[in-house]
Parts: structure tokens; sequence; C-alpha cells
């Protein structure tokens, strides 16, 4: 624009209801009618009778018809004289600028141009229909929507950090577990440990990813309660302390999943399949070890039957550690089966995993 300026051009106001360009180029400019130019109209030196359509829009009063003169008191105008009043400066071939002056009427313009440039005026430009504001209108409520879909897409990563990227080291802490498999027989506070670290990491994804809020804390309490409880039935001796704390893991659990909705007929239905399968169980067990595990057989039921009834990830964690309970009892009480501590593992595992993962399903309800 500046070396426009300085060459003679001059940036004239574009008229309603014509649709220009972001960036229009001189050789697009200088394809426009030059009646196009209201309400005033400048011609350069090197324009050879072309004139350039500028980019500013004119003033809002300026867009209105201008009164005639002549109602003013001031005589009728005469397309001669306005064109002698205008020609003050020199003329297009010369070296200075020729201003037509203000456009009094849509007929002295067409005056006006046919006698300085030999130009032919094309008719006004069509005033700018419903449908094209209506798709004008559209088009920006869709820019609009884009854009606050990207500043969405934007804070949303800054707002909850990367889940895959946080579950990395429980991931890496089941295949180092899997990998060593250290002998059932051979009890020590590494074989804790390596069978504890997927829990804890568990347990340190909730701290990292859903921060606060009392669905988490619980989460965590029972979490925890299953590193305590993995890392007693290490030691046969110590397999009560471990049911206990299995125990109220399960507890957290129901508190954690509430009783909204109750759905009483899907814990009728619980009680009627799992009910003949414990009392089987109860079956072959000594006599001290029937009422710790009867009651832990009716606390992990509860947790599946509000586990069940919360849905999502929930309810298939539920069933999965009601499977591996299942099979880790059978194993133990009734008789031994081929890679049951595999199939144990690995359901325990994918069960406290999908647990965890129902966390953020519900902070994510919260903060609609």
């Amino acid at each position: 624009m500046a070396r426009a300026a300085s060459e003679g051009w001059t940036r004239l106001p574009i008229p309603p209801g014509v649709l220009l360009p972001a960036s229009p180029s001189p050789a697009f400019m200088k394809g426009w009618p030059l009646e196009f130019c209201t309400p005033s109209l400048l011609i350069g030196p090197r324009t050879r009778g072309r004139a350039f359509v500028g980019l500013t829009p004119p003033p809002q009063a300026d867009r209105r018809r201008k009164p005639c003169p002549s109602r003013q008191g001031r005589g009728t105008p005469d397309a001669n004289s306005a064109l002698s009043a205008g020609a003050r400066q020199g003329h297009p071939q010369g070296e200075d600028n020729i201003s037509l002056g203000p456009v009094i009427s849509h007929r002295v313009h067409r005056t006006l141009l046919g006698l300085t440039c030999n130009h032919e005026p094309s008719p006004p430009p069509p005033e700018a229909t419903r449908s094209q504001i209506r798709s004008l209108w559209g088009y920006q409520a869709s820019m609009d929507a884009g854009k606050a879909g990207q500043t969405l897409k934007t804070h949303c990563p800054a707002q909850r950090p990367d889940v895959c990227r946080w579950l990395s080291p429980f991931i890496l802490s089941c295949y180092v577990y899997f990998c060593l498999w250290i002998p059932e027989d051979q009890p020590s506070w590494v074989a804790a440990l390596v069978k504890c670290l997927p829990i804890l990491c568990l347990a340190g994804f909730l701290w990292v990813v859903c921060p606060g809020g009392g669905y988490t804390r619980l989460f965590q309490g029972a979490l925890l309660c299953s590193a305590v409880g993995d890392a007693c039935l290490i030691w046969p001796e110590a397999f009560l302390p471990g049911m206990a704390a299995f125990a109220t893991t399960h507890l957290l659990y129901v508190w954690a999943f509430g009783f909204s909705p109750l759905q009483p007929g899907l814990l009728l239905l619980i009680i009627l399949a799992c009910g003949p399968y414990l009392s089987l169980v109860l079956q072959h067990l000594e006599p001290d070890m029937g009422l710790p595990v009867a009651a832990y057989g009716l606390i992990l039921m509860a947790m599946l039957w509000r586990g069940l009834a919360r849905g999502g990830s929930a309810s298939w964690g539920a069933l999965l550690f009601t499977l591996s309970d299942g099979v880790l009892a059978w194993d133990t009480f009734v008789q031994p089966l081929p890679r049951a501590r595999l199939v144990v593992m690995t359901t325990y595992y994918a069960a406290q995993l999908l647990i965890t993962l129902s966390a953020l399903r519900s902070q994510m309800a919260k903060t609609d």
C-alpha cells in the first residue's frame, strides 16, 4: 500500500454489496469497473483510464445518498461544470492527479465516466441477497465454532495429562512380574514388592491424573489395601490378614460405586449364580476357615453387584475380580488347577486396571 501511494495510486472505498477477497492483487483490482468507486473517485497518473478499488469500506454516513445541492438553493449542477471543477489539477494524460469530486447521482456519475475515460459504465452492482448474507453469517459461525473447538483441543491436554503415558509404569511393572515369575515356594520381600508394584503404580496414576475427590481417595485406599493383601498372600501363614485386607478393598469399592441405581433384581441374580459355588467351596474348608471365607464371599458378591450396577469399565473390572478370586479359591481349597496362578494374576491386574479407569469417567461426569 505504501508503494502504491508513492506511485500515485489512491485507495478508494468499496461499495456496499461487493465482496472482495482477503488480499486482492493489482491484476484483480484492474478488472473492476470504474463506477464501483463511491462516493468519491480518484485516478492516478499511470492508470490509463483504469481505477483501483481500495480495501477500506466507506463510512456508514457516506454510504447514504447525498442530497442534491439544488434542493438547498445552490442551483442545478451541470456535468461540464462538475468536470471542469474536478479537472483543475490536470488530465489523466498529464502528470498530476485529476479529481472528479463527489458523485452527486448515478446519472451524473455515468456522464462523468463517459467524458473522462471513454468508458462505458456497467450497471450498478447488485445488492447482497438474504441468502448471501445468511451464508456469510453461517460461514462466520462455523469459523467461530472451529476456533472454539481448536481452543478446547488445545486446553484439554493441559487439564488432563496423557493417560497412556502415566499407565506405562503399570504396564512395565506387570511385564517385570510375569517375566521374573518368582516361584510361590520362595517367599521374600523382593517377591512381595514385585507383586505389589503394579497396584502401587495404579495408585500413583490416580494421584497424578485424578487428584482430589472422594471417589479417587476411596480408590486409592482400596488399591493400597490390595497391595497389603498381595504382600500378605506371599506367606501362607498370613492368609487371613491378606483376606481381611482384600475384604476392606471390596468394601471401599462398594462405597465408591454407591447405591444408585439400587437394582435389587441384579443382586438376586448374583446370589443365585454365586451362592452354589460358595457353598461348594465351604464344604472343603476347615471349621476355623468357614466363617471368614463365607464373609469374604458375601462382601465379594456385594462388590460385584455394585460394580455391575455402575456400568462401564467398573462392571468389567468387578466381573474379572470375582473370576480371579473364584479361581484362587478353587485352586487353594478344592483342587489344584493347571496354570491357575497365571489366570488369577492376569484377571486380577486387568480387574484393578478397569476399576481404576472408572475413576476417570466419574471425574469427567462431574466436570461436565
